[in-house]
């Protein structure tokens, strides 16, 4: 089976900026609900891990959610280049350290993934 990448437009005409919104905004409210009753119940926990390319968004979708979640409840944690101490240790140390508790939600933006990729390219 041949597949033409033409076949596979990446834009969409029809795509509609205002409905598009909309949904997103329905949507980041009622995770934002959730996202209370998780903290109020302190029974489990969220990790949302944010993958993308430099100015592929993460930072405005972290915004975006936050907004509409308890910040009491909710951390984010910006992965960097490994310090001297985090290489010291196995690649997941340093994420134990910033893994939530129960009852909490935490946004990685980039992940350790990098870790293991970057070094080895």
């Amino acid at each position: 089976m041949k597949i033409k990448i033409t076949d596979y437009p990446t834009f969409n005409k029809e795509w509609d900026r205002e409905k598009t919104e909309e949904k997103s905004k329905k949507i980041l409210k009622k995770i934002g609900k959730l996202q209370n009753k998780m903290l109020a119940q302190n029974k489990f926990s969220v990790l949302v891990v944010l993958q993308g390319t430099d100015a592929s968004g993460k930072d405005g979708v972290t915004k975006g959610l936050v907004k509409f979640c308890n910040p009491i409840g909710v951390k984010v944690y910006s992965f960097k280049k490994p310090t001297e101490n985090e290489y010291a240790h196995d690649f997941l140390w340093r994420v134990h350290q910033v893994v939530p508790r129960k009852g909490e939600m935490q946004v990685f933006i980039r992940s350790h993934y990098e870790d293991i990729l970057v070094p080895s390219v």
